[in-house]
């Protein structure tokens, strides 16, 4: 009877032991892109106590991340499809949420900015995108775009090179 056990038990581990480490090797949940391009691009992050750090799009990977699809109201903006952590999820792993702030900044490499606060900080689903999809972002959007599948498309900043995090005073 012990020996039937064991063999069961083998045979569980078996099948169980692939699937949970493709999960844990695909930490976004789909099919990864190949980011490896601009995987260690640096993010500047400015305003979280402890002091200023820097963050990648591979660290990112790394969190639990969601896929979302949105269509701008013009044609330039079209459909977007992306795939990167919340913002409340990356907030999260420093005990915060969006909402704790006054605004949120980010800066694009064309010194484009975006500016959340309000509702944005409260109502609205940011996502940190790394890759479109199953692909990874062309590379003039490079290392992160944001998508906020709601909201306008202006709103949806990409080249993201700093993000601004900025409490009530």
């Amino acid at each position: 009877m012990e020996l039937h056990r064991r063999k069961a038990l083998r045979n569980n581990l078996v099948v169980t032991l692939p699937v949970l480490l493709a999960l844990i090797l695909c930490a976004c949940g789909v099919k990864q892109a190949d980011i490896s391009a601009y995987e260690n691009d640096e993010i500047e992050i400015i305003g979280l106590p402890g002091g200023d750090f820097t963050i990648t799009p591979k660290e990112l990977l790394a969190l639990e991340c969601v896929s979302r699809t949105a269509t701008g109201a013009t044609e330039k903006a079209g459909t977007v499809a992306v795939t990167g952590p919340l913002l409340d999820t990356f907030l999260g792993q420093y005990g915060y949420r969006a909402s704790d702030f006054e605004r949120i900044r980010f800066l694009a490499k064309d010194e484009y900015r975006t500016v959340l606060r309000g509702e944005y900080l409260t109502d609205y689903e940011v996502v940190m995108a790394i890759s479109s999809g199953k692909n990874p972002l062309d590379e003039g959007l490079r290392p992160m775009r944001l998508l906020i599948p709601e909201a306008e498309s202006s709103m949806w900043i990409y080249a993201v090179m700093r993000i601004e995090f900025v409490f009530e005073s």
